[in-house]
């Protein structure tokens, strides 16, 4: 049953047709029917952990509790996450199942955990370390595992990334409806988000952004609605204004990044998009303020850098780096670099405004290494999604004919080909349908993982909500089709003889 619930949709089994000739084929036949009854099942049903699931998330990104007097009391997004946690641990116990999916990426979430509980006692403040584990990292344990358990088809990647990409585009709306009004803004005339959490700060809310715009952007050039394309692109138009009013130099720098990552893969299919994209873009840089581009400048030139903010960076490299190199394997407690005060600290009161520094200082050598391992993770989902993807192709021969240089020595060789071509170990078939949200959603993760990684080169955000959303579907791509290729592998067919060994037997 374990593979049978992340098995949804169709699977190899689906496309044989049954032959008389073949007494084991046949016999096969009523299991065939039963596993394709089943994945029916799972496919079409709503458990309740998701429904719970995706409120939470839901309220995490929409933030109404921030809008809305009244609702920070009723904790609503931690109700419906105990909610959540509850009914994924009845439905699965029920089933025979563990209480909920494991996985590496649980195994590394639930590592990193680890280390920050198991250095709370080298910790310069024990109850603040205690306090982001318990108000934090503990929630995305848990969530991340809710997530593993629950995102199992593509009908749900393609949800759960709409509503993230919905709320990111009705933020930036709101940030910009502020920006013209003059209201949120900080140095001056920088957009803060005008909700808090992950979104209040201007460089992590154009990192958010960034992220989510990825997906968005293979939504407007692979998906096959027009009316979800020409949606997506204006949450695009918007996010991308919300990200030049934030003026934010590591937003710009993500941008960039991930912008590559999109059009690389589709120039491959439509170039016209990408060069419709590239003059869209350079008519469009008149219209930016004078404001965003002298601070951009900043980036490469000392001078342009009014505020000081980039020379107060580079201290603090220096500074991050140094209080890893004297507490190499415990750090200084998770959340404690900006309360970390040792003679010689120059930028007081401050985080290291880059991740990789984050993590080492404040969790050691072994959080480093489980926080690198979570990255590595979220990138290799992708890439082993679109290779499962890939269609395998035969090479053909100058006069057309597909080439196989087995079959001149073995003229078996071509028949066990076209069998191995058709087996799941070497394609897995999904419906077009199920194909391009997959391959949509491994391409918006990777891009949105490019840019997460370049913003997150200036912004402490290890322990924010944003990568381990990401991470999970990531992940969940990945084990769908994985689920897919065994259940496809579990019930396939053996190969049909080969018509030389047919003969043999019917003289036999």
């Amino acid at each position: 049953m374990e593979r049978l619930t992340f098995n949804v949709g169709g699977s190899r089994a689906g496309a044989l047709v049954v032959a008389g000739r073949d007494a084991r084929i046949a016999a096969r036949a009523p299991r065939l029917a039963q596993v394709k009854a089943q994945i029916a099942v799972v496919r079409e049903r709503y458990d309740w952990d998701y429904l719970w699931m995706l409120a939470f998330t839901a309220l995490l990104f929409f933030r109404p509790q921030d809008q809305i007097p009244g609702l920070e009391v009723l904790h609503l997004a931690e109700l419906t996450a105990i909610a959540g946690l509850a009914a994924m641990a009845v439905r699965r116990l029920s089933a025979g199942q563990t209480i909920a999916k494991v996985n590496a990426e649980v195994i590394g979430v639930i590592a990193l955990g680890a280390v920050i509980v198991l250095t709370l006692p080298f910790s310069i403040w024990p109850g603040g370390s205690t306090k982001v584990f318990s108000d934090i990292y503990v929630k995305i344990i848990l969530i991340f595992a809710l997530m593993m358990s629950t995102i199992t088809s593509p009908r749900r990647v393609r949800q759960m990334t709409w509503i993230m990409i919905v709320a990111s585009g009705y933020i930036a709306a709101r940030g910009v409806f502020d920006y013209v009004r003059g209201v949120n803004l900080v140095e001056g005339d920088r957009l803060r988000g005008s909700v808090g959490g992950m979104f209040e700060n201007p460089n992590d809310l154009a990192l958010n952004l960034v992220t989510f715009m990825a997906p968005a952007l293979f939504i407007v050039c692979q998906d096959k609605k027009t009316s979800r394309r020409l949606f997506a692109g204006a949450l695009c138009v918007v996010m991308l204004a919300a990200i030049v009013c934030t003026k934010s130099r590591s937003g710009f720098l993500g941008l960039l990044a991930m912008g590559a990552v999109v059009m690389f893969y589709v120039a491959r299919v439509k170039p016209g998009i990408v060069l419709a994209a590239i003059v869209a873009g350079m008519m469009a840089l008149p219209a930016m303020p004078d404001s965003f581009w002298n601070r951009m400048d900043s980036i490469m030139n000392e001078d342009e850098d009014a505020t000081g903010s980039r020379a107060a960076r580079l201290r603090l490299i220096d500074q991050g780096v140094q209080v890893f190199l004297d507490n190499p394997v415990t750090g200084i407690g998770a959340g404690q670099f900006q309360n970390y005060n040792a003679p010689g600290i120059v930028e007081k009161w401050r985080v290291t405004h880059d991740v990789w520094l984050q993590v080492a200082s404040e969790l050691g050598i072994f959080g480093l290494l489980t926080f690198g391992f979570l990255v590595s993770r979220a990138y290799g989902g992708n890439l082993a999604a679109l290779r499962m993807l890939r269609t395998p192709r035969q090479r053909r021969a100058p006069n057309g004919a597909l080439h196989n240089p087995q079959s001149i020595r073995n003229p078996q060789s071509t028949t066990r080909n076209q069998s191995a071509l058709r087996s799941p170990q070497s394609a897995i078939d999904v419906s077009d349908a199920d194909r391009r949200i997959l391959d949509t959603n491994a391409k918006g993760m990777l891009a949105a993982m490019i840019g997460w990684t370049v913003c997150s080169l200036f912004a402490s955000v290890a322990f924010n909500w944003t990568f381990y959303y990401v991470l999970a579907l990531s992940v969940a791509g990945r084990e769908i089709l994985s689920a897919r290729r065994a259940a496809a592998h579990e019930t396939a067919p053996a190969a049909a003889p080969a018509p030389s060994t047919r003969l043999v037997r019917a003289h036999a």
